[in-house]
């Protein structure tokens, strides 16, 4: 006979009960995997982040043009000075043998003059002959001496100096034409009067005056430079004397015959980096070291890194809302002022392409923090720029996230009789949460907000 177990029936029941009602839940209702919203009218802005830091709006510094020591500083460190004003006074005994040395050369050629009537013909052509050598090399040695610390002056500096040099070359490569045709004229008059070479003479001498004279003006340009004045109005910050071992000079190309000696002191002695204590009276410096730079911080900038695939959005006079990171809380109110042109030398976003950097004028605190003092910013703190590119007044709009990419551009799902249809639209601005759209779609029309992108064109839609 056999026998049926009715014990384990209520607790098999109430397992099919339970699957029955999963399975009811499943397929009755929405799936919470997709959701839809209405097209909408809204105010989209669009920003985009960029980090940075402050600058001033101006800044210069003031160089050393040689070797040398600072005599007198007339300004404390953090005074306001203003255009034109004396702020250090530096000596140099090289500039000062340079001037020396080429005084001299100047002056031997202008007493030719009176020792020519004394002379043979033969032994006044001479004597020009042996000045003109002398003279020559002297004004070499002189403006080479000059063009070999080129490379250790920082910009403009080296510019204003190597087209100075470069000018005096062409005169005195000029002067040398002429003393070499007086040579010529009166090695003619040789056989005539001592008149006749005098006249020669004195064309030959005047030629290697000029050439000495030009030795002469370019020295004393760099006596007068080491006078330093603002070059703007600001607040001045005082150079360090180096703690490094060495001068951190590059190498210089080969001299002629005495430059050598000429330069000595113009690469020689004071550390060029910048970390040791501030600058005083008395101070050895180093040709191109900074004395001083003027910060004009009566306004500030911000030099911020905008991504390549951002940059075509922002224009001068864009708006911009500024956050410091030693100021938690506070934001300030800024506007774009330039956008460079070439992408910043070493420059590299997150992605790996390249940044822009574009400069924002930074305005009043917009928002602060209740409980903070006055934030004050200052030249090198870090920032970050949030600045409008885009902005819609009441477009119609759609959640960000019903965006979806396709090839051809960007795309909604539009659910249209139950099914989702992908429809091309054009973005008129990307806001934080909404965005607006230009064209491709009409207000109260619902579009895919959630799970967009497990969605195909035409299928049925799962959300409802």
């Amino acid at each position: 006979m056999q026998h049926r177990s009715w014990g384990a029936l209520p607790v098999l029941g109430s397992v099919l009960l339970a699957a029955a009602l999963v399975i009811g839940a499943c397929s009755s209702g929405p799936d919470r995997r997709f959701a839809a919203d209405a097209v909408r009218a809204a105010d989209v802005v669009e920003r985009i982040n960029a980090p940075g830091s402050l600058e001033a709006a101006a800044q210069a510094a003031m160089t050393a043009p040689a070797a040398g020591q600072i005599d007198r500083l007339l300004v404390a460190d953090g005074a306001r000075v203003h255009q034109g004003q004396v702020v250090a006074q530096l000596s140099s005994s090289q500039v000062d043998a340079q001037i020396r040395q080429a005084r001299s050369a100047l002056a031997a050629a202008s007493s030719l003059g009176s020792v020519v009537p004394t002379l043979s013909t033969g032994s006044a052509i001479s004597l020009v002959n042996d000045v003109q050598s002398q003279v020559a090399s002297t004004s070499d040695t002189v403006l080479n001496a000059l063009r070999g610390i080129l490379p250790m002056l920082p910009e403009p500096q080296r510019s204003r100096l190597a087209d100075q040099l470069d000018q005096a070359q062409e005169r005195i490569a000029k002067a040398q034409q002429r003393a070499d045709r007086a040579a010529r004229q009166a090695a003619a008059a040789a056989s005539q009067q001592v008149d006749a070479v005098r006249r020669s003479v004195d064309a030959a001498t005047a030629a290697q005056r000029a050439q000495a004279a030009v030795a002469v003006e370019v020295a004393e340009s760099q006596r007068d430079r080491l006078t330093l004045r603002a070059p703007l109005s600001g607040t001045v910050q005082l150079g360090r004397s180096g703690t490094g071992g060495g001068s951190g000079l590059p190498t210089l190309p080969s001299l002629p015959a005495g430059a050598e000696q000429a330069l000595q002191g113009f690469t020689g002695g004071a550390a060029t980096d910048q970390t040791g204590p501030v600058l005083r009276t008395g101070a050895e410096v180093a040709a191109g070291q900074t004395v001083a730079t003027v910060y004009d911080v009566a306004s500030l900038t911000v030099a911020a890194s905008v991504d390549e695939t951002d940059v075509a959005l922002v224009r001068a006079g864009q708006p911009a809302v500024v956050e410091l990171d030693a100021f938690p809380g506070a934001r300030f109110a800024a506007r774009v002022r330039r956008v460079a042109v070439a992408p910043s030398p070493s420059g590299r976003s997150a992605a790996g392409g390249v940044t822009y950097q574009v400069d924002l004028a930074l305005g009043e605190v917009v928002e602060a923090a209740g409980d903070e003092r006055r934030p004050t910013p200052r030249v090198g703190m870090t920032a970050t720029a949030q600045i409008e590119v885009r902005r819609a007044r009441g477009a119609l709009s759609v959640p960000g996230s019903a965006l979806v990419g396709r090839d051809r551009g960007q795309a909604v799902f539009v659910i249209e009789g139950g099914k989702v249809r992908l429809r091309q639209v054009r973005v008129a601005a990307d806001g934080e949460d909404r965005v607006a759209i230009a064209a491709g779609l009409r207000e109260g029309e619902r579009v895919v907000s959630r799970g967009a992108e497990r969605l195909r064109d035409g299928q049925d839609w799962p959300g409802s």
